[in-house]
């Protein structure tokens, strides 16, 4: 028996959630989800723990792990980001006698509450957009009974007809209803050692006891100063000067490894892009000089952030390492033209672009053009990014970033493997929470929640 706290990981995508609570000393024993590849994906790295299967048809009792209810540490998932502004008409529902058919509004949080229910776990986490606050669900005189919690003693009364709830209040009370203390938090994943503005909501529950993590006291990083970045501009300038292609290895920044214990106190400078991608090898949409795909290191690590990333096995040379997934997409010559005209951290909306210019009708399409600024972070790599790479251009390439920049963005290691379409890997990476960020929300489930169990590691 595993001495480890243990989890289990709904709406599972490529793994990034799991991969972020092995970090953190949880022991990831079964996952769900629908799509193949994601499925594909997570096991090609973590084993083969998830099924693939649509959780609307699923038991827990039936096609679940097989853990005894009371015995299990943790549910996490992040249930697919739904339009809740459907849900006054097509009612939340019930957590009990559901069919799939009566599922077609798609509110697939429920789902997961109908795993927290039958496993009754210690705690759960369930991650989503942090949309969902401004969303609101409209009570209805016909719905009033249905779609509000079944325990609540005065529906009526919480929730007058006609009143605008707020979308998170109704999942709480659908949360307490299950026996737990609940709460959400917003957090951006830039502050957790991720090289990315990524904002995202957070629902953590406890099933005994009331105190819940307090993230802020996780965060490990912050705004640089004026003079930190001053610094790194300088940093970057010489690195420039020297070429992209010198071996010889610089320090971005100080920026290593976060520590959930001794970067609270002392918070680093957030991680920046050049921090992320700059050591790897250039690569070109043509296909001629530089080539389309590189396989192989030309650099070695030039910050801490990149030698953590290339997970290099003890005793290998950085150059004895394959490199997986960094392959340029095909652009056409306008897009690389405008690409070559946009400044760091510049972007412009397809319709400021001249008409002429523009890829898309942008009363139809809304879009922009990003060339991403190697000094700050990312924006949020998005799934849109299997699209075009529009709104995710490289700082120094005329190109959109490539699926391995976008997993380094993300927090992926070197070392996880992503489908070889890349279409379905831009796809999956732009989905992924990023494993730091979960690691982090672990980290502090399992020193507030769970460490009376278990020892932390």
């Amino acid at each position: 028996m595993s001495s480890k706290p243990s989890a289990i990981d709904l709406f599972c995508g490529a793994g990034g959630l799991s991969e972020g609570l092995r970090w953190a000393g949880y022991d990831v024993r079964w996952a769900i989800d629908q799509d193949k590849s994601a499925v594909e994906t997570y096991c090609e790295n973590h084993g083969d723990r998830a099924i693939q299967a649509d959780i609307r048809e699923t038991d827990p009792a039936v096609d679940g792990p097989s853990i005894e209810p009371g015995k299990l540490d943790l549910v996490a998932g992040g249930p697919p980001c739904p339009s809740f502004s459907n849900i006054g008409q097509s009612k939340l529902g019930s957590l009990e006698d559901r069919s799939v058919e009566e599922d077609e509004r798609n509110v697939l949080y429920l789902d997961f509450l109908r795993y927290v229910d039958y496993f009754q776990p210690r705690a759960f986490v369930m991650e989503n957009v942090p949309g969902m606050l401004a969303d609101t669900v409209s009570v209805e005189s016909d719905t009033v009974q249905e779609s509000l919690p079944v325990e609540s003693e005065d529906k009526t009364e919480r929730y007058p007809v006609g009143e605008e709830v707020p979308v998170p209040e109704v999942i709480l009370e659908e949360m307490e209803n299950l026996g737990y203390s609940a709460d959400w938090v917003k957090i951006d994943a830039a502050d957790f050692g991720v090289p990315q503005h990524r904002e995202r909501l957070f629902f953590i529950g406890r099933l005994t006891g009331e105190e819940l993590p307090n993230l802020e006291r996780w965060r490990t990083h912050r705004e640089p100063t004026d003079r930190e970045r001053t610094q790194r501009m300088q940093v970057r300038s010489e690195l420039t000067e020297r070429g992209e292609n010198s071996q010889t290895t610089l320090e971005v920044d100080s920026c290593v490894l976060p520590s959930f214990e001794r970067d609270r106190e002392h918070k680093r400078p957030y991680l920046t892009v050049a921090d992320a991608i700059m050591d790897l090898p250039p690569i070109s949409p043509d296909g001629e000089m530089p080539p389309t795909k590189a396989t192989e290191y030309t650099l070695p690590p030039v910050s801490p952030y990149q030698e953590w990333v290339r997970g290099t096995p003890a005793g290998e040379e950085w150059n004895e390492q394959d490199l997986n997934n960094h392959e340029a997409r095909w652009h056409n010559h306008q897009d690389l033209s405008i690409y070559k005209l946009l400044g760091h951290g510049v972007g412009w909306n397809i319709g400021q672009v001249s008409t002429s210019l523009q890829p898309y009708r942008n009363d139809v399409f809304q879009d922009k053009y990003k060339k991403q600024n190697p000094s700050e972070p990312a924006s949020t790599i998005l799934a849109h990014i299997q699209k075009d790479g529009h709104m995710f251009i490289h700082p120094t390439e005329a190109r959109s970033l490539s699926p391995r920049e976008a997993a380094r963005i993300q927090s992926f290691r070197d070392t996880y493997w992503f489908p070889e379409s890349r279409t379905n890997a831009y796809r999956l990476i732009g989905n992924a929470v990023p494993p730091r960020l979960s690691e982090a929300v672990g980290v502090a489930i399992r020193d507030v929640i769970l460490s009376d169990r278990h020892t932390c590691v």
